[in-house]
């Protein structure tokens, strides 16, 4: 990867990373901690059984694309909650690509 497109790369996460916006940040933060959630609730490596480590790694990137679409979709749902005034804390759940910011 050449510089110029490492340093596109690294400004677009620290721009995403640095602002309050949960349409921003929630897909990227769905990515990475997506598959984490999800193995979290269901059990020890997500009760599949997966033994083999590809097995885990096609685990690991199905759930962190839907990671990343489902932060998306309740990224903006929280945006327009916190734009209504129905959330009293526009930042809560932003970890967690599973919950709005009223969510409990």
């Amino acid at each position: 990867m050449p510089a110029l497109r490492r340093c596109v790369v690294v400004a677009a996460c620290a721009l995403a990373l640095s602002t309050s916006s949960c349409t921003v940040v929630k897909p990227i933060a769905g990515a990475i901690v997506g598959p984490v959630v999800v193995m979290g609730r269901t059990g020890p490596f997500g009760g599949c059984g997966c033994d083999d480590g590809r097995a885990l790694l096609i685990f690991y990137g199905a759930f962190a694309a839907a990671g990343a679409v489902v932060g998306l979709v309740t990224g903006i749902i929280s945006d327009v909650q916190a734009l209504n005034g129905d959330a009293c804390d526009p930042c809560r759940n932003w970890y967690d690509p599973f919950a709005t910011n009223t969510s409990r």
